[in-house]
């Protein structure tokens, strides 16, 4: 049973300050998640990510397609007790206590007595935040406060946890903190869906990525399945003897010196097989032969400055 599977999903609103004016959020939107897996939910600001985790979620209804979680509709009794969800901006009472706020959350998920006090016990642990569970949150820091959206969203220990911008305005040192909680989710077997800005925690920790722009799919896959083979990065570095290097320089267009080797960038696969033979035959030495993948933030804009030049 997929956690979570999108079919032609569509959302439209009306404008609020035009009634008669349509806009479409979502357009035709597909796609499905296996159970175990981390997705990274990539997208400008308006491109329709919050609007589809809404729907997810069972806030908002779709105007047209089909969302399925855990093979039910979105807002089921069952299904809501398999999910943690941590939204953009959560809010929590101030005064008060880490302990007071997860008991209470896990209230609402059903959990009760002493299994509770120690379910709340076990995740403040696990968010690193058990030796401040008595102090208010009105005293945390923005880190703490996310380490404590997550503890609430999981202190039912549900299959799978959505999270919207987990990491929007933390340090780097508690974005350290909110991934190595995102890898403990996985490790624990349950199946993690999250949006951020920022593409290199979304490249670190995503199985697969999932692109959106203006409403639609863009690409779906893990980084080398999004990558077009025409973005990769061949190069050879090799070595010869120093009266061999003019020869070098004749033989090959483009080649540089670098400190005391030569490098050889390749237009295609094609182009650095044809060079890598030719760099063997001559008998130089080859230190060096690989394929250099870009990562998800040049794949993403790219595709963004492509777009608005027309180019696709």
């Amino acid at each position: 049973m997929k956690p979570i599977e999108l079919k032609n999903v569509r959302k439209v609103f009306s404008h609020p300050m035009k009634v008669w004016t349509k806009i479409e959020s979502v357009k035709d939107l597909s796609f499905s998640m296996e159970q175990g897996e981390i997705i990274g939910f990539v997208g400008h600001n308006g491109a329709g990510k919050t609007t589809t985790i809404k729907m997810i979620m069972g806030f908002i209804r779709p105007t047209s397609g089909e969302i399925s979680v855990f093979g039910k509709k979105p807002g089921d009794r069952e299904v809501k007790s398999k999910i943690g969800f941590l939204p953009e901006r959560p809010y929590f009472y101030s005064e008060l206590t880490a302990m007071e706020v997860l008991k209470y959350f896990g209230k609402l998920s059903g959990i009760s007595g002493s299994v509770l006090t120690g379910k709340a016990e076990n995740v403040l642990k696990k968010v690193g935040l058990f030796e401040d569970r008595n102090r208010k949150l009105a005293s945390y820091s923005k880190g703490m406060l996310q380490r404590i959206g997550l503890a609430q969203a999981i202190i039912h220990d549900p299959e799978l946890v959505i999270m919207d911008e987990p990491m929007s305005g933390l340090d780097p040192i508690g974005r350290k903190e909110v991934k190595d909680i995102i890898r403990g989710l996985k490790k624990d077997g349950k199946s993690v869906i999250f949006s951020s800005h920022i593409l290199s925690d979304i490249e670190n920790l995503s199985d697969r990525v999932l692109i959106i722009e203006h409403g639609k799919l863009k690409s779906f896959g893990s980084l080398h399945e999004i990558i077009r083979p025409e973005d990769v990065r061949y190069s050879i570095e090799f070595s010869c003897e120093k009266g061999m290097q003019d020869a070098v320089f004749s033989l090959f267009s483009g080649v540089r010196l670098v400190s005391d080797r030569f490098v050889l960038d390749c237009a295609d696969i094609r182009d650095f097989n044809a060079k890598l033979a030719e760099v063997v035959a001559k008998g130089y030495t080859v230190l060096n032969a690989n394929g250099s993948y870009p990562s998800l933030e040049e794949v993403v804009f790219k595709d963004i400055q492509e777009e608005a030049n027309g180019q696709r």
